[in-house]
């Protein structure tokens, strides 16, 4: 119960980002009041918190046994000492009460971090990672089968985009999805099942013409395999089934036709032929379509090069209307936190790969891969608390790197031999 109930809540906390209710009735691109209370993050926190309570108690009572999850001082102490110095800085920032939020974003980032560390303590490694990547692949599912539905019904906008959120997210999403079900795969096998649905996430993000997104997913996925060290045979098995969906959907599915317009449009006239007149604008000298992020990109990094050394303080690329954030995670640490800021982020980033090196026997493949999806991600999309996923996913495959447990492609453990008895000295 106690490893379902903490999957659950890490997998929501990752997905729900700053999502309420309220926000169902909304267009795509409208804006929304951030309320506190009526956003799900609060008391998924909450949860976790409480959950480490039971962590706590459960360490108290007895000793670790093998292959059950473990704590990372070294990388929870990392962790809060850079959310702890950007929240600081509201010190310095050019307007304390609107940079309050943002201080209530990082508080519940911490807090989720350490919480699950705590949580997790004396419970069964391979439990924990299952309960979270089941209760991601049903709901990224759920978001996959509301989006064909809204392809086939020909609602929506031109990019694919579902209940509230914007293209980006819902890339991330299906990339997690993809991840989630290369997971299940690698442990438990069933090709002819999570194959297909790992293909058709990557569809799915491809549909939503999100970029950024889809080089994060490819990254990932790479990420996942690599880690893993999955065998040859399975790695080609893998790829001939995927290109097979991919190759099904493209040909023989309504989604055909929206899946090529969408390559032709965002990722090849975009990206590679975007030529006078795309996007909107006239003189573009053949430069890559970034929807305005050059001009974000270009204002943060000025900011940071006004205050170097300790960054213009939390929030101040939005207080002083240089864009609501830079869509960049370095440079919104760099901007607001300085090259202080920098140091701390890369110190965490630092930490976590030793963490990954000394426990790598251990080490889940599908969450490391998904910590670089976010990672990734986050340097064309999102803000500071958009990389939740990015530390609680560190945090969690740091925790959860328990050797011992075997991949389906090298069968069950064998059963342990039962004694004999012994029959020395008798007459």
């Amino acid at each position: 119960m106690c490893c379902t109930g903490l999957g659950f809540i890490a997998a929501l906390y990752v997905l729900a980002g700053r999502w309420g209710f309220h926000r169902l009735g909304l267009a795509v691109n409208e804006e929304v009041d951030t309320n506190l209370v009526q956003e799900l993050r609060l008391w998924i926190v909450l949860c976790g918190v409480l959950l480490a309570s039971v962590g706590l108690l459960h360490r108290a009572r007895r000793d670790a046994r093998p292959g059950e999850a473990r704590f990372d001082p070294p990388l929870i102490a990392a962790l809060l000492g850079f959310l702890g110095y950007m929240a600081a800085s509201i010190a310095w920032t050019p307007d304390p009460l609107f940079s309050l939020t943002k201080v209530a974003d990082l508080a519940l980032v911490g807090l989720m971090c350490v919480g699950f560390a705590l949580a997790a303590l004396r419970q069964p490694a391979p439990r924990v990672l299952d309960a979270f990547w089941g209760a991601v692949v049903v709901a990224t599912g759920l978001l996959a089968l509301t989006a064909v539905k809204q392809l086939l019904g020909g609602g929506g906008s031109a990019r694919l985009a579902v209940m509230g959120g914007g293209p980006n997210i819902l890339a991330r999403l299906m990339g997690l999805l993809s991840i989630g079900a290369l997971y299940f795969w690698y442990w438990r096998g069933q090709a002819w099942l999570w194959i297909p649905v790992a293909a058709t996430g990557v569809v799915l993000a491809l549909l939503t013409g999100s970029r950024g997104g889809s080089a994060a997913i490819v990254a990932g996925l790479t990420t996942c395999l690599v880690v893993g060290r999955v065998p040859l045979r399975r790695l080609l098995l893998l790829l001939l089934l995927a290109a097979a969906a991919i190759t099904v959907v493209t040909l023989f599915s309504p989604l055909g036709e929206a899946l090529s317009n969408s390559v032709q449009e965002r990722f090849l006239r975009l990206t590679l032929n975007y030529e006078t007149g795309a996007g909107g604008s006239v003189h573009n000298e053949g430069k890559v379509y970034l929807s305005g992020r050059e001009i974000l990109y270009a204002r943060a990094l000025q900011l940071g090069q006004d205050y170097p050394v300790a960054g213009a303080g939390l929030a101040a690329f939005p207080a002083l209307r240089l864009g609501v954030y830079p869509h960049n995670l370095f440079l919104e640490v760099f901007c607001e936190g300085g090259v202080v800021g920098l140091l701390l982020l890369a110190t965490v980033l630092a930490t976590f790969v030793r963490s990954a090196l000394l426990r790598r026997q251990g080490l889940d493949g599908a969450t490391v891969g998904a910590a670089v999806l976010v990672l990734l991600g986050a340097q064309s999309s999102g803000d500071l608390y958009d990389s939740r996923a990015l530390f609680l996913l560190m945090v969690m495959a740091s925790a959860t790197a328990a050797p011992g447990r075997k991949p389906a492609h090298e069968g069950p453990p064998l059963p342990h031999a039962l004694p004999q008895p012994s029959f020395t000295g008798a007459v």
